[in-house]
C-alpha cells in the first residue's frame, strides 16, 4: 500500500475532528457535573467530579484514555467522560498534547487534605 492510501484509509477510520464551537459536545454536558466559563479562553469547558474538559481543543486522540491507570477516562458519544475511581494522578492533564484536560483544583485540594490526614 503506498503512502497516500495509508493516509486516506487512516483518514476515513480515525475521523476524529476537533469540536468547534459551532459542533459542541452536547452529550458530555448530561454526563459532567455542570459546565465552568471562567477559564481564560473564553469557551465553556465540561466540569467532572475531578477534571474539567475542554470539547473544542480536544481532538479525541485517546491519550487520556490510554494514559490513565485507574481506566477512568472513557471516549464515548465523541466527549471524554469521567467514571468514578480517579486517583487524582494528573497524567490526563499532563500528557494531553491538546491542554484540553485541567485537574478541578478543588477537588485536589480536597484529595490532598484527605490524604494528609
Amino acid at each position: 500500500m503506498r503512502g497516500w492510501q495509508m493516509r486516506s484509509l487512516w483518514a476515513r477510520l480515525y475521523d476524529r475532528r476537533p469540536m468547534t464551537l459551532d459542533r459542541k459536545a452536547g452529550s458530555a454536558i448530561g454526563f459532567g457535573t455542570g459546565t465552568s466559563d471562567d477559564h481564560r479562553d473564553g469557551i465553556t469547558w465540561v466540569d467532572y467530579r475531578n477534571i474539567s474538559w475542554n470539547p473544542v481543543f480536544c481532538k479525541r486522540c485517546d491519550i487520556c484514555v490510554d494514559i490513565c491507570p485507574k481506566n477512568t477516562l472513557v471516549l464515548r458519544n465523541d466527549a471524554i467522560l469521567e467514571e468514578d475511581n480517579c486517583i487524582l494522578c494528573g497524567l490526563c492533564e499532563r500528557y494531553c498534547p491538546d491542554l484540553a484536560i485541567e485537574m478541578i483544583p478543588s477537588a485536589v485540594a480536597a484529595h490532598v487534605a484527605k490524604e494528609g490526614k
